[in-house]
């Protein structure tokens, strides 16, 4: 083997390699036990399929026609991992649960949500935990997506179905 043979031969190696880390790197980002829907509701249930909850508002249809309605559920006695919660909201497309939003209020709270859901569904790298505002676990079915606004001091926790938001986010509404 040559000399260039050689260099060419470390370089591939090399480039394999760091494609493997980077390969490993991008799995842990996807949720490993994900959930199906929130508390048990299948994303695509029915409003009366999801128990104790209250319509609030129509938000009208989707550029597809397809109809937006908001519920809540009552946060009585309702906390995770300590972080009271100050509303649950629940979304439909079309009497279908796409997705539910969670709200809280304070940076102690964010971080206390933050731990259980790195404890559920991976922990995220050093720089992921520097962003304050947000942040993000993906999954096939559902999406888990915390944020936090400083300024504000409030936040919201969603998990949201994949295919039924792709639904609701192409329709431009």
């Amino acid at each position: 083997m040559n000399g260039t043979t050689k260099l060419l031969a470390s370089t591939l190696a090399v480039c394999f390699l760091s494609l493997g880390f980077a390969a490993q790197s991008a799995q842990a980002v996807l949720i490993a036990d994900e959930p199906s829907g929130f508390r048990g509701n299948y994303w695509g249930a029915s409003p009366a399929d999801c128990a104790s909850l209250r319509f609030v508002a129509g938000q009208g249809v989707t550029d597809s026609g397809r109809r937006v309605d908001l519920y809540d559920r009552s946060t009585v006695g309702i906390t995770l991992n300590g972080a009271p919660l100050t509303r649950i909201r629940y979304r439909f497309l079309d009497n279908h649960l796409e997705s539910v939003q969670l709200s809280y209020e304070g940076r102690a709270n964010r971080d206390k949500l933050l731990q259980l859901m790195e404890n559920r569904y991976g922990r995220l790298t050093p720089g992921e935990h520097k962003l304050v505002g947000r942040a993000e676990w993906d999954g096939y079915e559902t999406v888990v997506d915390l944020s936090y606004n400083t300024e504000t001091g409030q936040g919201s926790l969603w998990f949201i179905s994949t295919i039924l938001n792709r639904d609701f986010t192409s329709s431009g509404f």
